[in-house]
């Protein structure tokens, strides 16, 4: 397994490199870039070219890039056009914050999943079933965005419950109980984004184990159908989530960009819509590819994952 493991993450690296020339061409090709944002009608020419050569932006593109990825590669990740603070620094205060919210929300969501998708598959067609379908319905139709005006509206603001901004109140000493007041709406509203695509893909991964052999031959047995479900299909059903574990591992970084910015929770989202709008491209090339690493990271968590709980894999891996 550890060669396995240290084989594929030699074949990332240069994946890598080409994600990192990706996405510094394609930041390139925007029409606009910090100094464009920053310059004011007041500006001289001269001081427009002075503040492109201070940040290295009169200079080539492949200069730039060497530039950039040489210092990728020191571990630093640049500074902000717009405050100078360090976007190594920054990330690694609001990654935290943001890995906060995303993981209980996406756990909560995969428990409740596996327990209605599970359910929904065992009473197929029944009302059950489509009970379970149109609360997903609603949940994938339901903006995001608008179930948290909603929740901010009604437990924030009409019923004073829950406080709207932040994750802890400004001016006192953070302690676990205020933190919690802060987390649960835009827990809730993570949880409920999560839940439908991951209740119907659950429901849909058991219903196909229903004509596999080993359940016909359980019927066979006598095996009753909460039998079959709980000790047989729900854990393979475990081989298809694993897939979706490893998806989810970029949502760490960008996965609450909207109900971040909504409650002003300090993580990787408000960062990341600061920069868009400002177009502080150091700190949008960054998140990009932290994002994209961990998309090829996920990827390769989901082969190990998949090695863990089939033997069919392993032993076919060690047979190759």
């Amino acid at each position: 397994m550890i060669k396995y493991i240290i084989k594929r993450l030699l074949q990332l690296i240069p994946l890598l490199f080409v994600i990192s020339f990706i996405v510094f061409f394609l930041i390139h090709l925007a029409p606009y870039d910090a100094i464009d944002a920053i310059v004011t009608p007041n500006m001289s020419v001269e001081t427009v070219e002075l503040m492109k050569q201070r940040y290295g932006l009169d200079q080539p593109f492949l200069v730039q890039y060497v530039k950039w990825l040489s210092e990728l590669l020191k571990g630093n990740m640049g500074y902000s056009l717009l405050n100078q603070q360090s976007i190594s620094a920054e990330l690694a205060t609001r990654i935290p914050n943001t890995m906060k919210l995303i993981i209980p929300a996406y756990l909560t969501a995969l428990v409740l999943s596996m327990i209605f998708g599970l359910l929904a598959a065992a009473n197929k067609g029944k009302w059950l079933d489509k009970l379970i379908d149109g609360i997903c319905s609603i949940g994938i139709a339901t903006p995001t965005f608008w179930f948290a005006m909603i929740l901010i509206y009604f437990l924030g603001y009409k019923l004073n419950l829950f406080p709207i901004i932040g994750m802890n109140t400004i001016g006192q000493t953070p302690t676990v109980g205020d933190f919690l007041k802060h987390f649960f709406m835009p827990y809730l509203v993570l949880t409920v984004a999560f839940f439908p695509d991951l209740t119907r893909y659950i429901r849909n991964s058991a219903i196909s184990q229903l004509n596999e052999d080993y359940v016909i031959v359980q019927q066979a047995f006598g095996s009753t159908k909460r039998e079959i479900f709980m000790k047989h299909i729900s854990r393979n059903v475990l081989i298809p989530v694993v897939t979706q574990i490893g998806q989810a591992l970029p949502m760490l970084v960008t996965g609450a960009i909207i109900s971040e910015s909504i409650f002003g929770w300090p993580g990787v989202g408000p960062y990341m819509m600061s920069a868009t709008k400002a177009l502080d491209y150091p700190v949008i090339m960054a998140i990009m590819l932290l994002s994209a690493t961990l998309v090829i990271l996920g990827n390769l968590l989901s082969d190990v994952l998949y090695r863990l709980v089939d033997p069919r894999i392993r032993q076919a891996g060690g047979t190759n």
